[in-house]
């Protein structure tokens, strides 16, 4: 038996109002899903693909995330590293994403041991 398929909207309105939608397919119609509703499909187990979320910043309450100052930066207590700024293949993304590798704290140690092992290779070498 085929999956009935509700319009996106529709959808909100039936969750909002208690009723279940999981026997339903959701046609999001190619459009741009405002992030609060993405909300609601994802706590009732429905995936809205990535490339329709819609974020917009006024809309997203901030108020119970503390500041970050200069000094948190400074210190190395959080620093800034986004996975898509490295040309990693995707097999690769998935494995350090499955393994909870902290790029922050990785790359500082392979760039320092890379460093000792070209110091070391230069003066072992003969030029």
């Amino acid at each position: 038996m085929e999956k009935q398929i509700i319009y996106w909207k529709n959808a909100i309105e039936l969750i909002k109002s208690g009723e279940e939608v999981q026997d339903f397919e959701i046609d999001f119609n190619n459009e741009q899903i405002p992030v609060k509703d993405v909300t609601l499909f994802n706590k009732n187990k429905i995936n809205v693909p990535d490339n329709l979320v819609f974020y917009n910043d006024e809309d997203i309450d901030c108020s119970d995330i503390p500041e970050i100052s200069l000094e948190d930066i400074d210190s190395g207590k959080i620093q800034w590293i986004n996975i898509e700024e490295f040309p990693i293949d995707n097999e690769i993304r998935s494995w350090i994403l499955s393994q909870n590798i902290k790029l922050n704290e990785l790359i500082p140690y392979l760039l320092k041991n890379f460093y000792q092992s070209i110091k070391l290779i230069q003066k072992k070498a003969a030029l």
